[in-house]
């Protein structure tokens, strides 16, 4: 970290306090709509933060709308998200607010999409570079969403993963959220940044909790997780569940037992 701004450098501290964070996703609704879970974020966002996650991520729209919920926990912006489910290609996925309008909402660090292998590729590793950019004089941390896709990544291995999250690095990320692949040592060894892996479709949890925990034992960060942990029953004992694994170096059985989770 030594060529970071003293800005990133407290703000990554604050996020990394161990090294480690569980970062719980919320920013669905700008792709998915009002899918089960996200209806009604206030209440949502209370059960979340009573099992106390590192930190939060939402549109800058939906955290000034619920800042005064935010007051004692990270907050990342997602500020890209024009490509969604519905739309002809869900991988045009341009800016929906500058870096300067999510530092005005209040969040600590913003993230963007990045789909390696889709025919938006060149113009998403742009606009990635062009936000790091912008949040490099704010002192704002840069998270990079690194999801291979077809045509030409039909199926995803370790070293895919780390080609994809090698190159975020390289454009100026300081964190890349990516999916989980085994032998994920290959790419936390080949990035130069933390890496968190993301939760991916809703999966059984016992499923979610083994995948976080072969991650940090691979040198992984830590998860930023959403629908696994936003559609339970209890999110709040899913975010506990997860922060034993990721700061506690507990196992996904132990968790399991634990907090009664099924």
């Amino acid at each position: 970290m030594g060529t970071l701004s003293p800005g990133k450098k407290i703000r990554i501290k604050r996020l990394f306090k161990d090294g480690r964070a569980l970062i719980v996703a919320l920013d669905h609704g700008r792709r998915h709509g009002p899918i089960p879970g996200i209806e009604d974020m206030a209440s949502t966002l209370e059960k979340v933060l009573e099992g106390r996650p590192d930190a939060v991520m939402l549109t800058p729209a939906m955290i000034q709308r619920y800042h005064e919920l935010l007051s004692n926990v990270f907050v990342v912006a997602r500020i890209d998200g024009t490509g969604t489910t519905r739309s002809q290609d869900e991988t045009d996925d341009r800016l929906i607010s500058s870096v300067v309008r999510a530092v005005y909402s209040g969040a600590d660090a913003v993230s963007v999409m990045i789909y390696p292998g889709s025919r938006n590729e060149s113009m998403l590793w742009e606009k990635l570079a062009r936000v790091v950019e912008e949040a490099e004089p704010l002192g704002i941390p840069v998270m990079a969403e690194v999801v291979p896709k077809p045509p030409v990544f039909t199926s995803v291995d370790a070293e895919v993963v780390a080609y994809g999250a090698r190159i975020a690095a390289e454009l100026g990320a300081d964190i890349v959220k990516t999916v989980y692949a085994s032998d994920f040592s290959i790419v936390t060894k080949k990035t130069p940044v933390p890496v968190v892996v993301l939760g991916a479709s809703k999966a059984p949890l016992s499923e979610v909790l083994s995948k976080v925990e072969e991650a940090v034992k691979s040198g992984a960060a830590g998860a930023a997780i959403g629908r696994n942990i936003f559609q339970h029953e209890s999110p709040d004992r899913v975010v506990k569940a997860l922060m034993e694994i990721i700061h506690g170096g507990a196992s996904h059985l132990e968790v399991l037992k634990k907090y009664s989770l099924s």
